[in-house]
């Protein structure tokens, strides 16, 4: 396999495990937790992460201390807020909603990046993420329209609006904030510290007046999982993507999440393959391959 192709072939597992996230945090929604859910998830991943990052970060302090200011405003935007909006999005809405509002990430990526940092929009790449974008509609309307139509939003879609926009700034301002000279381990143990403990008053103020959390089997394998696979893999993979991709490609990955939510419900709760997810499949698919063939002329003109 040849290296370049690596990171399109790694990007597909954030969009998998971010699925999951989804059913997860919906799955202990009852309890009403989302601020305690996203501060009991990073506290666990960064004990979990610490011990295998504590020696690079130590060695790379120096580079760490002087790009504290970059490190803190990317975990602000990536550790603290996301989660935080999307968990509390997840306690007034469906999972639907939230994915298909989650689906405009790569849409306010494009346009971020042009309006704020002048980077040309190409209609090859925009024409990749509107056939991505039908793919995603698709899948979440079963192919039809009516379902479409019939979508109602409430205030949770918005906390959702307010997470995809903070997501695609994260994104983007990744690729011009990411600090050179410091590993990915160290760069996100750094980013998990901060952000942890920027997580920390929020829990302890309560501002929603969460009720505490009722600690059985569900919640402690919900927490398991969204701070393995979710928060550790995901976000080495995403950073290490968005580097190689840009943000624009990386960001299209994000329509994977309704394709695989839909392949977790095949495989574990033994429902079939449909019309709609083949036909999702392809467009999301298509979108994909349209923006890397787009990058592909790029490199090849230069």
């Amino acid at each position: 396999m040849k290296r370049e192709y690596l990171p399109y072939i790694l990007m597909l597992l954030p969009p998998l495990f971010w699925a999951g996230n989804f059913i997860a945090g919906k799955a202990v929604s009852d309890q009403h937790i989302p601020i305690g859910l996203s501060f009991w998830r990073w506290l666990f991943a960064t004990l979990v992460f610490t011990p295998f990052a504590l020696k690079s970060m130590i060695r790379e302090y120096a580079a760490i201390k002087q790009n504290f200011f970059s490190i803190t405003v990317l975990a602000l935007f990536s550790i603290t807020a996301f989660n935080s909006l999307a968990y509390i999005s997840l306690q007034y809405t469906s999972a639907t909603n939230a994915t298909l509002l989650n689906s405009l990430i790569p849409i306010f990526i494009l346009f971020i990046a042009s309006l704020f940092f002048k980077e040309r929009i190409k209609k090859m790449q925009l024409l990749g993420i509107l056939l991505s974008l039908v793919g995603v509609l698709a899948i979440l309307s079963k192919l039809d329209m009516d379902t479409i139509i019939a979508v109602k939003f409430n205030r949770g879609d918005l906390w959702m609006l307010l997470a995809a926009l903070d997501w695609a700034l994260y994104s983007v301002l990744l690729k011009k904030l990411r600090p050179q000279g410091i590993s990915p381990t160290s760069f996100l143990g750094a980013m998990m510290l901060v952000g942890t403990l920027f997580l920390l008053p929020l829990f302890y103020l309560n501002p929603l007046n969460e009720p505490a959390i009722e600690w059985d089997s569900k919640v402690l394998l919900t927490l398991f999982y969204i701070a393995v696979f979710p928060s550790i893999v995901s976000y080495l993979i995403w950073n290490y993507g968005m580097q190689k991709l840009g943000a624009p490609i990386g960001g299209q990955y994000i329509h994977l999440m309704p394709f695989f939510g839909a392949l977790m419900a095949v495989l574990f709760l033994e429902e079939r393959i449909r019309v709609f997810h083949i036909v999702g499949a392809v467009f999301i698919g298509l979108g994909i391959w349209l923006s890397i063939k787009t990058k592909e002329k790029e490199l090849e003109k230069n």
